[in-house]
C-alpha cells in the first residue's frame, strides 16, 4: 500500500498542529517552510525589547519533530502550485508531488487600510523585524545617553508599541 503524500506549506501554529495531529497517520508528510525554525510569535515583542533571546522564541523545525518518522521538512518557498500536475514548484527549483496539499502560511500585518502607517509602525512578525525595532531602540538610547539636558533627551526616549 502507498502511503498518500501530503505537503504542508508553513511551519507556524498551523502547519505544527496538523503534523503532530498526524504523527501516527499513514500518511507521508513533507512540511516546506521559508526558514528552519518555528517562531513563537506572541513573545516576538520580547526579542525587540531586549529581554529574551531569538533561540528563545525559535524553535529548529528538525528538532521539533526529530521523534516523528513520517515527516521529512524542507527549507525552500513554494513559489507555484501545480495543480493538474499534483505538485509545488520551489523557489530553488525543486518541485514535490502531493496527494493532498495543506496551505499554512500564516499572515501580514494589518495597518487597517492605511498603508502609509507603514513606514512608521513596522510590523512585528519575523526575527528580522525584531532585530529591526531593538536595533532602533538600542540607538535610541544610545543617542540619549549621550545628551545632559533631560528635554534634549526626551524625543529619544519616546516609545509607543
Amino acid at each position: 500500500m502507498n502511503k498518500k503524500k501530503i505537503v504542508l506549506i508553513g511551519g507556524g501554529f498551523g502547519g505544527l498542529a496538523l503534523a503532530k495531529g498526524l504523527r501516527n497517520a499513514a500518511v507521508d508528510i513533507t512540511l516546506i517552510d521559508r526558514s528552519n525554525h518555528h517562531l513563537f510569535q506572541p513573545l516576538l515583542y520580547q526579542v525587540a525589547f531586549g529581554a529574551l533571546s531569538p533561540a528563545d522564541v525559535a524553535t529548529p523545525l528538525r528538532q521539533i519533530f526529530s521523534q516523528q518518522k513520517n515527516i521529512s521538512i524542507m527549507m525552500d518557498e513554494v513559489v507555484a502550485v501545480e495543480r493538474a500536475e499534483r505538485q509545488v514548484r520551489l523557489a530553488s527549483g525543486d518541485t514535490v508531488a502531493y496527494d493532498q496539499l495543506v496551505i499554512a502560511v500564516g499572515n501580514q500585518p494589518s495597518y487597517f487600510g492605511h498603508a502609509d502607517w507603514a513606514s512608521i509602525a513596522p510590523g512585528l512578525k519575523e526575527l528580522t523585524d525584531a532585530f529591526e525595532i531593538r536595533d532602533k531602540l538600542y540607538r535610541s538610547f544610545e543617542q540619549a545617553s549621550r545628551l545632559t539636558h533631560p528635554a534634549d533627551r526626551a524625543p529619544f526616549l519616546r516609545f509607543v508599541f
